[in-house]
């Protein structure tokens, strides 16, 4: 009789266990979220890491660092009054020089210069 009530509890305890073990569960990055938030509010997001220190690459553009005014988002920048935008994307970087552009791509977090 003993022997039954074990048999059965296990069973029991073991059936609940594997119920309660879902399935295969696929697992978010939070910068996925981070994306999916700025692509709601129609934004870019730049990921500079660090304030350009050499002007080799866009010193015709204007984006060097005697100019740099800090971060910034490309929509403030042109209404501050700056003349260039650097925003890093995927590893590429790029200087935009134009006010319109800076202002329609909505780019955050990029460095804005004078």
């Amino acid at each position: 009789m003993q022997f039954t009530y074990l048999v059965t509890l296990t069973t029991l305890l073991f059936t609940g266990l594997v119920a309660a073990v879902p399935g295969a569960v696929s697992m978010r990055e939070p910068s996925a979220d981070l994306e999916e938030l700025l692509l709601e509010r129609g934004t870019n997001h730049c990921a500079n890491i660090a304030k350009v220190k050499r002007p080799a690459r866009y010193a015709k553009e204007g984006c060097t660092p005697e100019r740099s005014k800090g971060w910034a988002s490309s929509h403030n920048c042109a209404n501050e009054g700056g003349k260039a935008y650097l925003c890093v994307q995927g590893g590429q970087s790029f200087c935009l020089t134009s006010k319109s552009q800076m202002k329609s791509m909505k780019y955050e977090n990029g460095e804005c210069f004078h």
